[in-house]
């Protein structure tokens, strides 16, 4: 059941050429505050643009060796043509590398189509009715590159499909720390919920749900890994496993949003979606401090870990000005915690060997 999951993540551009040949146009959604449910609305389907591990993409890049891995990265698929099959890209903004990724695709021509999600940094009555607006120019242009209008009733439709998997990985994460899954198995459970048409993924998360055995906690150094970047967080529980430790949870950015609360159903559709969105993206400066560091302290009561490991990408300024903030809040509850930075790279993630190691005695 597992490998299916890995699967559909390892082999996404694979599966997305193979639903481009059907006619199916795709679109990349580069970051969290991109808003799916729009392009599935549309008769589209929404992939997130992830890293892969694949030095010679950062080669390609010719971007900046300072910038982050990240941005180096996508750069240098879009260079090699592994992402020749994406009719556009929606890039919502989080700091400025990524914002200026945006005009740099555009200047080459990267992609047929290149749309920026201007979501405002506040909640308040003036940013949803802003954001509400931005939301309808947006369905409108998706609806003309797809030939199908964004209609509310459609809107709603695909609305209720990503509450509901919104709702399984919910469940997914709540009987994950007893049910016998390694921590990277886990990762690929999630992380295919990027990458795959949502009633794919949504199909596959029903199968699995009702196969979980049922298990009990074992008595190993429990941890939670806070992360970006997918190849690096899988580098990190290995390395955690091989010092004697469990990961039972995890907290990237995607699946933090995937477990917040469901977009509302009733009502204006767009006006549900902007209030779904705006605050609850747990994305550096777009989100609040106060509640993030909560929020990651309450998962980890809920899955019995002991200790936090926050992983930031070399050059990632955004997560780097995040840590610092919740780090107050981590002393302050005295939550044990390692900060590591590195670049996804074999000889970068290998120094971390030792850090990791004396966090994980630490705990025991």
């Amino acid at each position: 059941m597992i490998a299916r999951f890995r699967e559909r993540f390892e082999l996404r551009h694979d599966r997305a050429r193979a639903l481009k040949r059907q006619g199916t146009k795709i679109i990349g959604c580069f970051y969290g505050l991109a808003p799916k449910e729009l392009v599935h609305a549309a008769g589209m389907v929404p992939v997130q643009l992830v890293e892969d591990r694949d030095a010679r993409y950062e080669a390609k890049s010719g971007l900046l060796p300072f910038l982050c891995g990240m941005s180096k990265n996508l750069a240098g698929q879009i260079a090699a043509n592994v992402l020749d099959y994406v009719d556009g890209v929606m890039v919502s903004t989080v700091c400025d590398t990524n914002r200026h990724m945006l005009d740099i695709w555009v200047h080459q021509r990267a992609f047929p189509n290149q749309w920026l999600v201007r979501a405002p940094a506040k909640d308040d009555e003036g940013a949803i009715n802003y954001f509400t607006n931005e939301l309808r120019r947006l369905a409108g242009e998706l609806g003309a590159v797809s030939g199908t209008p964004v209609t509310d009733d459609g809107l709603r439709k695909s609305i209720a499909l990503f509450n509901e998997n919104r709702a399984l990985l919910r469940r997914f994460y709540d009987a994950r720390p007893t049910a016998g899954l390694s921590a990277e198995d886990a990762v690929y459970v999630f992380a295919s919920a990027l990458t795959s048409p949502v009633e794919e993924h949504n199909a596959l998360m029903r199968e699995l749900l009702a196969s979980l055995p049922p298990g009990a906690p074992g008595s190993d150094p429990k941890l939670m890994l806070s992360a970006l970047n997918i190849p690096m967080a899988v580098d990190v529980i290995r390395m955690a496993e091989k010092y004697g430790a469990t990961v039972v949870t995890d907290d990237f950015t995607h699946n933090a949003r995937y477990g917040s609360t469901a977009v509302p159903a009733d009502g204006d559709p767009f006006r549900a979606l902007a209030r779904g969105y705006l605050r609850t993206v747990p994305a550096p400066g777009l989100y609040s401090f106060e509640d993030r560091a909560a929020r990651i302290r309450d998962a980890m009561e809920r899955a019995g870990a002991r200790g936090l490991i926050y992983l930031i990408q070399l050059y990632c300024d955004a997560y780097a000005l995040e840590y610092a903030i919740l780090k107050e809040r981590f002393d302050r509850w005295k939550l044990p915690h390692l900060r590591l930075e590195a670049e996804a790279t074999p000889s970068s993630i290998e120094q971390l060997n030792v850090r990791v190691q004396s966090f994980v005695e630490s705990l025991v």
